[in-house]
């Protein structure tokens, strides 16, 4: 049977399985896009992929306990408002360059970080959105260091 490429929702969670060992896994999550509805489903097993990328599938009835681990949204809003008091803003943390650096080594790290987090680079990959929504964050926050920096 033919099986569509699209989109799979997943949730990154931390399952105590019955042994009390504790995995790091991201599980596929149904229609709901509610982690309660994929362990209430009929179905015995959890289709999850390891950190290494190798799909598996745990018995619910070897799971303990189940921890959401999903990352804080970086929404926009929350980045404006910080935005406002830049001072907190450490322009050559952001960049990772020293204090002193000269003019051609900003422009270069700029170019480096925007090259390492813009979305464009990550869109291809299959990352939750919470990834996806970090990187936009941390590009605005590059754009700023250089910003900074450049005047």
């Amino acid at each position: 049977m033919y099986q569509s490429k699209d989109k799979v929702n997943r949730s990154l969670v931390a399952i105590t399985l019955s042994d009390d060992s504790v995995i790091t896994v991201s599980v596929r999550m149904p229609l709901s896009n509610k982690l309660g509805d994929a362990l209430n489903s009929s179905d015995m097993f959890l289709d999850v992929l390891t950190a290494g990328g190798e799909q598996q599938f745990v018995a619910k009835t070897a799971i303990k306990s189940l921890r959401s681990m999903q990352l804080p949204k970086a929404d926009q809003l929350d980045l404006d408002a910080r935005q406002a008091g830049l001072s907190d803003l450490d322009p050559h943390a952001v960049l990772q360059i020293g204090k002193d650096a000269s003019a051609d080594e900003v422009r270069q790290a700029y170019h480096r970080m925007a090259r390492l987090y813009h979305p464009d680079r990550i869109a291809s990959y299959e990352l939750p959105d919470e990834i996806k929504d970090y990187a936009r964050a941390m590009l605005v926050r590059i754009n700023l260091a250089f910003e900074q920096l450049r005047r």
